[in-house]
């Protein structure tokens, strides 16, 4: 399943993104414009805004109720039934939305912080934006917001 979020819901993209669904965050107005991009791509319209469910759209719309991006990523597995796989968890730039590709160790060495080189031995980037992603501590927060989700897991 694809989403396209409005500018409302950011912080809901990125937590989409981690869990390794093909959100785009749409910073532009919700409008005609927003709908016909989400009906060509086939995407979920994931919005806050109520009037925009009334306009004339032949896809999945879903109007996020919750302020809190905990509740609404609960509202939306929910409401969608969605299954999130642990084997896609991180596999997405959260930036770009784009597929992160494994980098060698020697070729982020003047790329990421000294003491990050020195204790981590496996990188991904992301090969639009140059990101540079590693297992450190964010990941071990993220984990935790997922545990709490309760979705069965083999390694987040």
């Amino acid at each position: 399943m694809q989403f396209i979020t409005d500018i409302n819901l950011g912080r809901l993209a990125v937590r989409l993104r981690m869990l390794g669904f093909d959100t785009i965050f749409y910073r532009g107005t919700a409008d005609r414009n927003f709908l016909r991009i989400a009906q060509q791509e086939n995407r979920v319209v994931l919005t806050r805004k109520r009037e925009l469910a009334k306009r004339q759209f032949q896809g999945i719309l879903v109007v996020v109720e919750s302020d809190r991006v905990e509740r609404q990523l609960e509202e939306l597995l929910s409401k969608l039934n969605l299954k999130p796989q642990s084997d896609r968890y991180f596999t997405l730039c959260l930036r770009c939305n784009v597929p992160l590709q494994e980098i060698l160790r020697e070729d982020v060495v003047n790329r990421v912080p000294p003491y990050v080189y020195e204790n981590y031995s496996r990188f991904m980037t992301c090969p639009r934006c140059g990101a540079i992603y590693w297992p450190g501590t964010h990941i071990e927060h993220a984990r935790n917001w997922i545990r709490a989700l309760r979705i069965p897991s083999r390694h987040p």
